[in-house]
């Protein structure tokens, strides 16, 4: 995948995915973890699901589908994800206390643009990072290797964790694995149903930081 970095387009699209990723820092930056005793499980659904589709489609309810609000299909997907996370907690101190963080990856591929969440949970010595197909990868580097994005030119917190200096934002572009191997746009790879447009990010990283209700729902 040939990139002009440089070109009126691209530049264009740098400045503004750079303050789409400064609004992440903003509200995601600190602290580093969030943390998630047994009994706030359902926040923690909630905040996948945000990550993974954006609002519910109705007001969470404690009788309905875990608090989430969201549909059983997606629930479905939301609790696969929690499993996985949660299977990796139990060789901590205080395995049933969750701690997580949310980051998210922006790509561009010609006149599309489109955000991906990744969540990272620590495990000893390292990062492990979980798309949202429920993949799991052994750092960062892993993810940034072997990532199912399709055919884009990425923009990501360096190190896959929301750092700034003096405030900015750290920030850094590459390409994803499948335009370093030449696949088609957009076309033939799996990256499930969790993509979404740059113009819904804000109301998405909004939501990950008000667990209990919504704003707005999806009508």
């Amino acid at each position: 995948m040939a990139v002009d970095w440089n070109s009126h387009g691209m530049l264009k699209w740098r400045e503004e995915v750079v303050k789409e990723q400064q609004e992440c820092f903003d509200l995601l930056g600190k602290p580093m973890w969030r943390e998630f005793e047994p009994s706030q499980y359902g926040d923690l659904k909630r905040e996948i699901g945000f990550a993974l589709f954006g609002v519910p489609e109705e007001e969470p309810s404690a009788y309905l589908n875990d608090g989430t609000g969201y549909t059983d299909k997606k629930l479905k997907e939301i609790n696969k994800i929690f499993d996985i996370i949660k299977k990796f907690m139990q060789n901590h101190n205080n395995p049933k206390n969750i701690r997580v963080s949310f980051l998210f990856v922006f790509g561009k591929a010609r006149d599309d643009c489109i955000t991906v969440p990744v969540i990272r949970i620590p495990q000893f010595d390292i990062n492990l990072f979980i798309d949202s197909c429920g993949r799991v990868y052994k750092g960062w580097q892993d993810y940034l290797e072997n990532n199912k994005i399709p055919e884009c030119v990425l923009c990501y917190p360096r190190n896959g964790v929301y750092s700034a200096v003096n405030g900015a934002v750290e920030v850094e572009f590459g390409i994803s694995p499948a335009g370093r191997q030449g696949a088609k746009v957009l076309q033939g790879l799996d990256i499930g149903g969790t993509v979404l447009s740059v113009g819904a990010a804000g109301a998405l990283i909004a939501g990950l930081v008000m667990p209990v209700a919504l704003p707005v729902f999806a009508g």
